[in-house]
């Protein structure tokens, strides 16, 4: 079977009237019933302080209820989760029918199947393994690929490896969490059913084991039953995508059908009394409104704004994410489309194109991009590289014996030259780009204080260098860290009177001076960008070797953003 329709972000658009007290929810011409919480439902629940007080309540509530058996769940989806006449499902962007059931796992959107969140080789038998708030319809591919791996947050991706159209929802890769390995992370706008099914789930089944495999990484022999692991994030799920009206109309289509419900979903805030900040605080009923009345966490799902990795003009991957939050993965580095800017660099919210007097600004790292405030497209960055000429560096010398080229106020005083206040030293001009270090051999002479030496580019400070009173500091090295351009002098100069100085033995510059050895520059590539045109470098040569640019249009930027071209 083809893929027939791909779908939104939000699947599908969907006209509810929700009046809580008595709502009507339809789902292909089947009528569910009234929406409210059954009158004194959870009153077992009321009063009860300690978590393992609450979730034996709950469990005393909810655990009598109508089996299906596992074969037999496939019509009751069309009660569950078909909406619009498609089935929804939280794994894909896929449209299917209720005839797409168990189809070959050949290709996403080939068909469906049913996909236990609680994987079921963590499960052992009876009601758990056929509870509908536990047994979702799911594309069966991306069932299949999703596997039996542990739910986590997802330090990088690449989507799912064999879903080259990116049909499939949430990540599939290695955990932020050292030594747990791969795991799965929702799409945002179901984290919050997820997690609320693991609570469900812990609730329902208190006295059965929900750890074999990989189970282990989520549940415990602990009194609440979930390990610190998945209570790390699974809170935070609940907490940032709420109750939606899509779980609110589940949650009745399922007791009517099995006669139990989600408390969860019900109320929302019983989790903060068992694993949240309400924990050794006694429930109280009354203070709470049902979700379906409006009460609960706020209905409505918070901001989500759209992340978009785009490689060569193509989209590599979209996510969703919460407004005000930052990332917290980068997709795996991309391959480039162009065969001479072909090593990744990392990611920028503007193609390299056109002419500009600004640097883009590179991401190496999810930390490194600002929280997310509005739709976004991060932009594959690779490298060129040119060889060019063979550099000779050039080495500027000052001693008692080399003098040429220099300008020297100061005096000579046996076997230094003497630098008071109002003297300077001053190199011949050289190419600033190429300036690698400055080697200094100084010393100080009379009075008690520190000397500090300046040294200065033409107008600007580059560096101070200071030299301990009554010592001789000998081949004293100063690097160059700062993006320089342009041609100019040094100057050596000090602050301080006649009797505190500072001697000179010998100073060294090094510098690269003209001509390339190797250089890189960042361009995109295809539509996104320029493609990988030629480095045309003018007469007097900005470049040094190892030195990493960025070339946008005709202009030349140093890796830190400073125009040199």
């Amino acid at each position: 079977m083809n893929f027939k329709y791909q779908m939104s972000n939000i699947k599908f658009a969907i006209i509810a009237f929700a009046l809580c007290a008595f709502s009507l929810s339809t789902w292909a011409n089947v009528v569910i019933g009234v929406a409210a919480v059954p009158e004194h439902y959870y009153d077992g629940v009321d009063t009860k302080k300690s978590a393992d007080n609450i979730l034996n309540a709950l469990c005393n509530i909810i655990d009598n209820h109508t089996v299906i058996s596992y074969d037999g769940l496939e019509p009751y989806y069309e009660q569950t989760d078909f909406y619009a006449d498609s089935l929804w499902d939280m794994y894909s962007t896929c449209y299917f029918t209720m005839a797409d059931a168990n189809t070959p796992q050949k290709a996403v959107c080939d068909g469906w199947n049913k996909e236990h969140v609680v994987c079921q080789s963590w499960l052992g038998s009876g009601p758990m393994v056929s509870d509908l708030f536990n047994v979702y319809p799911t594309d069966a591919r991306i069932n299949n690929l999703r596997s039996n791996y542990p739910y986590g947050v997802v330090s990088s991706f690449s989507g799912f490896s064999k879903d080259p159209d990116h049909h499939g929802l949430g990540k599939l890769g290695t955990s932020t969490t050292s030594g747990v390995g791969t795991v799965y992370e929702p799409d945002d706008n179901y984290k919050g059913d997820f997690a609320r099914t693991f609570f469900y789930m812990v609730a329902r089944y208190r006295s059965n084991s929900l750890n074999a495999g990989n189970g282990s990484k989520m549940f415990s022999s602990s009194p609440t039953n979930l390990t610190a692991y998945s209570l790390s994030f699974l809170l935070d799920w609940h907490r940032q995508d709420p109750v939606s009206q899509k779980e609110i109309d589940r949650n009745q289509a399922v007791y009517g059908i099995q006669h139990n419900r989600n408390p969860f979903i019900d109320y929302p805030e019983l989790v903060e009394y068992i694993w949240g900040n309400k924990v050794g605080q006694t429930v109280d009923l009354s203070s709470m409104t049902p979700t379906c009345e409006g009460g609960g966490y706020d209905p409505s799902h918070v901001t989500k704004y759209g992340v978009t990795w785009s490689v060569c003009g193509v989209v590599l991957y979209t996510d969703s994410v919460i407004a005000g939050r930052a990332l917290t993965a980068f997709p795996s580095a991309p391959v480039s489309c162009s065969e001479t800017s072909d090593t990744f660099m990392g990611w920028t919210t503007a193609p390299i194109e056109g002419t500009t007097d600004q640097a883009p600004v590179l991401y190496k790292t999810p930390s490194d991009v600002p929280a997310v405030s509005a739709d976004m497209t991060l932009y594959a960055v690779f490298a060129h590289g040119e060889q060019g000429g063979v550099i000779t560096p050039m080495i500027y010398t000052y001693d008692a014996d080399h003098t040429e080229g220099w300008i020297n106020t100061a005096s000579m005083s046996g076997s230094y030259w003497l630098l008071d206040k109002g003297k300077e030293l001053t190199s011949p001009e050289i190419e600033l780009a190429g300036l690698s270090s400055i080697e200094v051999n100084i010393r100080t002479y009379g009075g008690t204080q520190y000397c500090n030496l300046d040294v200065k580019a033409g107008q600007t400070q580059i560096a101070t260098i200071v030299a301990i009173n009554g010592k001789t500091l000998s081949d004293y090295t100063w690097t160059n860290t700062q993006p320089l351009s342009g041609r100019a002098p040094l100057t050596f100069s000090t602050n301080y009177n006649t009797g505190q100085g500072i001697g000179f033995t010998r100073v060294v510059i090094n510098a690269t001076g003209s001509g390339i050895s190797y250089s890189d520059y960042l361009t995109s590539c295809g539509t996104t960008g320029i493609e990988a045109t030629t480095l045309d470098v003018p007469a007097r040569k900005y470049l040094r070797s190892g030195q990493l640019f960025i070339q946008v249009g005709e202009s030349i930027f140093t890796i830190t953003g400073q125009r040199i071209h």
